[in-house]
């Protein structure tokens, strides 16, 4: 049975700012440094036998932080949801300037084809491709530093969600989820969002 960690990268002051991220580099801020800490002490002694990362900063930093020593795999089919014209805008700009797209995003975002970026439908095929190589993969122990859109569409792949599938699930910057798998059962979710290990956190709803 494989076991694979899924974890949403520490927080960054956009986070807090309420600024959209996209692809854009944005680094780990104090807290987010601090929570990347707390994970490493999470991971203590777990035996992690492969270390997945988005290639942007943020997830690498955490990644490097978590597990000190090892050289994370930067993998582009977890890399962010490219957000187009949206990334670097604070939300509350996007839904004055652009009410009908933010409903869409808030309602319907499955349909999403954000402007001059990438739809849902493109990242969750992403997420497909990466779920075989992880089926597929020799190890049985893995942990995959990305971001909590592509986090989402990865979870709604493994289980199977069709639909109305994007706001099913809530991640918490530095939270813990767990898949299992194994070839008769498939993907299993063990844990979601668990966020015990850290003492400092943002609630970021949007």
């Amino acid at each position: 049975m494989k076991t694979i960690y899924l974890i949403r990268h520490g927080e960054t002051q956009a986070n807090r700012d309420g600024v959209f991220r996209g692809r854009g580099e944005v680094p780990l801020s104090p807290i987010g440094v601090k929570q990347a800490q707390e994970l490493r002490e999470r991971f203590a002694g777990l035996g992690v036998q492969r270390v997945i990362s988005s290639p942007l900063q943020r997830a690498a930093q955490t990644a490097a932080i978590c597990f000190p020593g090892r050289e994370p795999e930067l993998q582009d089919l977890v890399n962010n949801l490219d957000l187009g014209s949206w990334a670097g805008r604070r939300k509350k700009e996007i839904a004055a300037e652009e009410p009908e797209r933010w409903r869409r995003w808030l309602e319907e975002p499955e349909r999403m084809a954000f402007p001059g970026g990438e739809s849902l439908v493109a990242v969750k095929a992403r997420t497909r491709a990466f779920n075989g190589l992880l089926a597929d993969a020799a190890e049985e122990s893995f942990a995959v530093v990305s971001h909590r859109s592509v986090l989402k569409a990865l979870l709604a792949e493994a289980l199977g969600l069709g639909g109305k599938w994007f706001w099913k699930f809530h991640l918490d910057n530095a939270s813990l989820t767990v898949l299992l798998h194994d070839p008769r059962r498939g993907f299993v979710l063990a844990k979601l969002n668990d966020t015990s290990h850290l003492s400092d956190y943002m609630f970021e709803w949007d």
